[in-house]
């Protein structure tokens, strides 16, 4: 049988070789290590300042040297000393940039014979891209419809090259959630509504360790995790409010952090936030390699996401997935997983969070059976197994 060749063009890709990575680089680790048992043979293209090839257990991943360092030793002066026409400079070498990159991609995947190229849709990093087979965009998230819808800062330049990459691959697009559908074509003027394929997690070993108690070890009681990238559109400076009031009412309760430290936020400006009685039951883990995450969540009492605008949430489905009590905010793409009181809490007010919160370390509320819940919603709704399967399918579709 032959085999279906596919490329995937990204930023990220959770491999220790790649440095950090996001909810993308961990979903497309997981989901590639899936396709390629579907007669897929699946080859990861990314970019940066360095360059390196490796096979992952199957999957190959070329990494090029991009004009990104160059480029960079052009603005940093620039930038330093505040020269006119900076912002100008900057779209031009991301332009040569982009356009270096499209090209050598074009090239790569003509010699390849690839049978379909997919892109996500964050930067728009290959908007002149030349060649035939059917080009997928998968829609994680873009520098547009975070700042149009979530209020993130406007990053012009991926803007730009975003929207650039959309009005010439714009005929297959699929969204990870249905929110995410919704708002990539009102930011883009797609004309047809994205298919919708739920990104998912793996089921493993991790997710299916035992409690014959929510409590029991290795949980912390009245833990409190924050999991995810520490900024403040994500919640961060809210969940730390959250835990000022916490400790005044369970000062045996305690304050967990694990994400990356994005522009330093979390000594700049989180922890000035925390009082001081707080900051001595805070502690601060920084980025978690991906291969421990489990061993850190397994500790949870509860895991708040207090963010002001997802597209989807892979940390969410993790946390759910070993039946971990979560607290989100109330925006849509959570609300597209979480059932309030059911499978999870869903906070409108900052006085939610802790009303949840208080009423589960009181134990006033059925933890058990919420946590037994959330668990059925990943196994029935967002396993990767069975989501590999929908994708192979709309994979199938365009050959």
């Amino acid at each position: 049988m032959t085999h279906i060749k596919i490329c995937f063009v990204t930023r990220e890709y959770a491999h220790d070789k790649l440095g950090r990575t996001g909810g993308i680089g961990v979903f497309l680790k997981q989901f590639t290590q899936q396709l390629k048992h579907h007669n897929f043979k699946i080859t990861v293209f990314s970019f940066g300042s360095t360059s390196v090839s490796f096979d992952d257990d199957g999957v190959s991943v070329i990494k090029i040297k991009d004009l990104s360092g160059f480029n960079e030793w052009i603005k940093s002066p620039l930038r330093r000393y505040k020269i006119p026409g900076y912002i100008t400079i900057k779209i031009v070498l991301e332009y040569i940039n982009r356009f270096y990159i499209s090209m050598y991609l074009s090239l790569f995947v003509q010699r390849r014979h690839f049978d379909i190229i997919e892109f996500h849709d964050y930067g728009g990093d290959v908007p002149f891209f030349i060649g035939s087979p059917p080009k997928v965009i998968r829609c994680h998230g873009s520098a547009l419809t975070l700042h149009q819808f979530m209020g993130y800062t406007n990053r012009i330049t991926d803007t730009i090259f975003e929207k650039k990459m959309f009005r010439r691959f714009y005929k297959n697009v699929v969204a990870v959630s249905d929110y995410s559908a919704q708002i990539t074509q009102k930011a883009f003027q797609l004309k047809k509504k994205p298919s919708v394929i739920y990104n998912g997690v793996l089921l493993s070993v991790n997710n299916k360790i035992a409690q014959d108690n929510y409590l029991n070890k290795p949980t912390i009681n009245q833990s409190i995790f924050y999991f995810g990238s520490v900024r403040e559109r994500k919640g961060i400076d809210l969940a730390c409010e959250i835990f000022n009031t916490i400790i005044d009412k369970f000062p045996e309760a305690s304050f967990h952090v694990l994400g990356n430290n994005n522009n330093n936020h979390w000594n700049k400006a989180a922890v000035n936030i925390l009082s001081e009685k707080a900051l001595s039951r805070t502690r601060y883990y920084g980025a978690i390699p991906n291969a421990k995450i489990f061993e850190y969540l397994h500790k949870a009492h509860v895991v708040i996401f207090p963010s002001y605008g997802e597209n989807f949430s892979i940390a969410l489905l993790e946390v759910m997935s070993i039946g971990k009590i979560a607290i989100t905010s109330k925006i849509p793409a959570f609300q597209e997983i979480i059932e309030h009181k059911v499978n999870g809490f869903i906070a409108g007010t900052t006085e939610d969070y802790i009303t949840y919160i208080s009423k589960t370390f009181n134990k006033k509320i059925e933890v058990d059976n919420i946590s037994k819940n959330a668990k059925t919603t990943i196994e029935n709704k967002f396993n990767l197994i069975k989501i590999v399967e929908e994708n192979i399918t709309y994979y199938k579709s365009l050959l």
